[in-house]
């Protein structure tokens, strides 16, 4: 994140590792999840996309769209209430 341009990286990277972390946990066991470090680097690379394209909106709200983007074509319906509730608990207020 830092190498993205994000100032509140540390805090911000903490979420994420959570975020990711417990989607391995408590999603289910499907052939195309893949939350590795090819994943995050889809997430970073779209992050600081967005970051660069409107520095003015707040790192978290980038951050947790870029979450939201690269991940929900990939979720299968029956794990969306799971993976948009772990969002909605990492990120409060933010849509």
């Amino acid at each position: 994140l830092m190498a993205e341009g994000f100032v509140s990286a540390k805090m911000l990277a903490s979420k994420f590792y959570t975020l990711y972390s417990l989607l391995k946990d408590l999603l289910s066991k499907q052939e195309h999840y893949d939350w590795g470090l090819r994943a995050i680097k889809s997430v970073l690379v779209v992050a600081g996309a967005m970051k660069r394209s409107s520095p003015e909106l707040q790192e978290d709200a980038l951050l947790m769209r870029a979450l939201r983007d690269t991940n929900t074509p990939k979720i299968v319906q029956a794990d969306e209430v799971v993976f948009f509730g772990l969002l909605n608990d990492l990120f409060p207020g933010l849509d």
